[in-house]
Parts: C-alpha cells; sequence; structure tokens
C-alpha cells in the first residue's frame, strides 16, 4: 500500500466523500461443490459470470488496488480461475491477491501457485469448520476434511517462493467449538495459523432467500447475528479465549487486525452498550465488491445493486444516482461486524491506527 494515498483516502472516507476504491471482493463464481449449513451459496443459479476478457477491461477500468480477494462460492470450480486470477493481478497491480477456497481440488490448488507470475503477492485462505467428523458432516461428500488438509499441505510447500497460506476455522456448532484447539495444533505442525470466525445466522450475500435484498434486521446497534447453532455464552467465551491468545500470532499485521476485529466482537457478544471499535464504514468508498456477472452490490447484508461494469462506464457506476443513494444507506447503517468487511472499515477509516495508538 502506498501510504500517502492511503492517508488521503482515509481523510475522504471520514469526509464523507467518495475516494476510487483501493480494496475489492470479487465473487468469481456462486456454483459450490460444498453443502454448508450456513451458506446457500450451493443453492443458488449459476448466473453469467465474467471472462477472463472481461475481468481485464473492468480492472483495467477500476484502476490501481491495494487488495484483491478472489472468493466464490468455490473459484477452483472455474476451469479459468487462473487466468481470471493472472488478468486481476495484471489489471490492478495489487499489493495482495487473497484467494479463498474450500480446499477440494488440491492439484488445480498447487498448480495455480506454481504458476501464478508474483507468488510473493499470493495469500490462501483454506476454509475448514472443525476436524474429520464435523467438517465432512456439515460440508458433503465432495469436500473432505482429509483432500482439504492435503490442500493445506501442499501450499505450505510453497512456502519459499512467497506463497502464504492459512486456515479459516469456520466455527458452525458446539462439536465445532470443541474441534478447534486440535485443529490449531495439527496445522500448526505444518507451520499455518488458524483463525476462527463464528458463522452468523444469514446474510443477503450468502442467504438465497435474503440475495439481492437489504438484510437491516441483521445490522443491529449491539450484538452479532450468530448462526442458532452456537449458544451464545460459549460462542462469547471462546471469543474471549482467542483474543487472549493473539499475543501467540506470528505474522504482526495479523496480530493487530485479529485484535481489532476481535475485541470489536467480544463486546458485540457481551451487548455492550457502545461496543468498540467502531469503525466508518467504507462500502461503496474503499471497498469494492463485485458479483460473478460483473454488478456492484453494496456489502454482505445488503446486494441491492448500483450497476453493472461490463456494460457501464465506471464513474457512471461509481458515481451515479444508484450508489449515492446507497451510501446513505451505508452512513446510517449502525454497523455490522462482518470480518470481511471489518477489516476495510478498519484500515481506510484509519480507525485501526487509532486503536493501536489506544493501546487498550
Amino acid at each position: 500500500m502506498n501510504p500517502a494515498r492511503l492517508a488521503l483516502d482515509v481523510v475522504r472516507n471520514r469526509a464523507g466523500a467518495v475516494p476510487r476504491p483501493r480494496w475489492c471482493t470479487y465473487l468469481v463464481c456462486f456454483r459450490c461443490n460444498a453443502r454448508c449449513g450456513m451458506c446457500d451459496s450451493w443453492k443458488m443459479k449459476r448466473g453469467a459470470e465474467m471472462t477472463p476478457a472481461q475481468v481485464r477491461d473492468v480492472f483495467g477500468r477500476i484502476g490501481r488496488l491495494d487488495v484483491v480477494r478472489l472468493t466464490g462460492g468455490e473459484p477452483f470450480l472455474r476451469d479459468d480461475f487462473a487466468d481470471v486470477a493472472q488478468a486481476v493481478f495484471e489489471a490492478s497491480r495489487p499489493a495482495v491477491v487473497h484467494v479463498t477456497t474450500n480446499g477440494s481440488f488440491p492439484d488445480r490448488v498447487a498448480e495455480f501457485a506454481r504458476r501464478f507470475t508474483a507468488p510473493r503477492r499470493l495469500r490462501f485462505m483454506v476454509s475448514l469448520d472443525g476436524l474429520e467428523a464435523t467438517h465432512d458432516a456439515n460440508r458433503g461428500a465432495d469436500v473432505r476434511f482429509a483432500t482439504a488438509l492435503d490442500t493445506v499441505r501442499r501450499l505450505a510447500g510453497e512456502r519459499a517462493r512467497g506463497v502464504r497460506v492459512s486456515v479459516n476455522h469456520t466455527v458452525i456448532s458446539r462439536a465445532s467449538l470443541a474441534d478447534h484447539d486440535e485443529l490449531a495444533r495439527q496445522c500448526g505442525a505444518l507451520g499455518v495459523e488458524v483463525q476462527a470466525v463464528l458463522a452468523y445466522e444469514e446474510s443477503s450475500m450468502y442467504g438465497r432467500r435474503r440475495h439481492g435484498g437489504r438484510s437491516d434486521d441483521l445490522i443491529p446497534i449491539r450484538g452479532y447475528p450468530l448462526h442458532p447453532a452456537l449458544p451464545a455464552d460459549e460462542a462469547l467465551r471462546f471469543a474471549r479465549r482467542q483474543l487472549d491468545g493473539v499475543a501467540a500470532l506470528r505474522d504482526p499485521a495479523l496480530r493487530i487486525g485479529k485484535r481489532y476485529y476481535l475485541r470489536g466482537l467480544v463486546q458485540r457478544l457481551e451487548g455492550a452498550a457502545q461496543p468498540r471499535p467502531r469503525p466508518r464504514c467504507v462500502a461503496l468508498r474503499s471497498h469494492l465488491r463485485l458479483l460473478p456477472d460483473g454488478s456492484v452490490p453494496v456489502c454482505q447484508f445488503n446486494t441491492e445493486k448500483v450497476g453493472h461494469l461490463p456494460t457501464q462506464a465506471f464513474d457512471e457506476v461509481w458515481r451515479g444516482a444508484a450508489a449515492r443513494e446507497q451510501r446513505a444507506w451505508v452512513d446510517a447503517c449502525t454497523g455490522c461486524w462482518a470480518e470481511c468487511e471489518v477489516v476495510p472499515n478498519a484500515v481506510y477509516s484509519g480507525d485501526i491506527v487509532r486503536e493501536v495508538f489506544r493501546g487498550r
């Protein structure tokens, strides 16, 4: 990231202005071979997906980015995913290309990691729901724990080339909670850190009945929309324990980011009247989301669309009437605590720096 540009974007966001996006979350497809109970991606229609040529054009018009997250669905269900990722990188030159996968295609993932032209900018996150019995029961027959762990192992073998990998433990049940320590131990033996996220009840992005609309009822002033299979008291104890363990993380940037996120999560699970941190949301400002067909939604909890980049000029979408209307909604929002939104919010509002200097 360019520090001067980041500082200017922070000023613009805090003033309510509209900078160009620096962080992009791009869902390359909704297709998924998992059958997760906390996500309806696999139930959604495939729909249109941008071709690599369209991706190159769209990202070229978006301009230089700091971070691009490539996610799904399962990205490696796209036979042309390597071409899509390369087009993104060449068009927008991000410092980080972050790929989320369920790990069910170890050969494809390993080949992609070996051939990607900028391995030191490549970050992988492999999703697991717990140990073998828990994971396989939730993900289904095509997304096995053993296969996903093989993917983690192969990616860890690319570390010398600069590729980084972590595991995202989606905590979906009591059994999943109980699995965390052993999962962290097994991955730690590979030199891979495990980050945990508490599954939430639903979202507009991945909830089939909510997709295309707003989920204001899931964004309370206080609290966190926990998945119903997670007892609130046990989830809170788990989050507190995760916060206590942040100091053991090896990566300094990850340590700062996870401490920030977990402090906010604990406050919300505790029902704090004024939970902190509470960064300004930068959706449709520094954070751009893209759907598989190139449409631009607002955020994880509001998938109303403001435009379609393959057929419209970037400024027409980014500064048009629909985007202005949705930014008013963003500014009035009481604030979610979805990690995929919180991280860019914390960075591009400058709030994470303030929290570091507060030291508490």
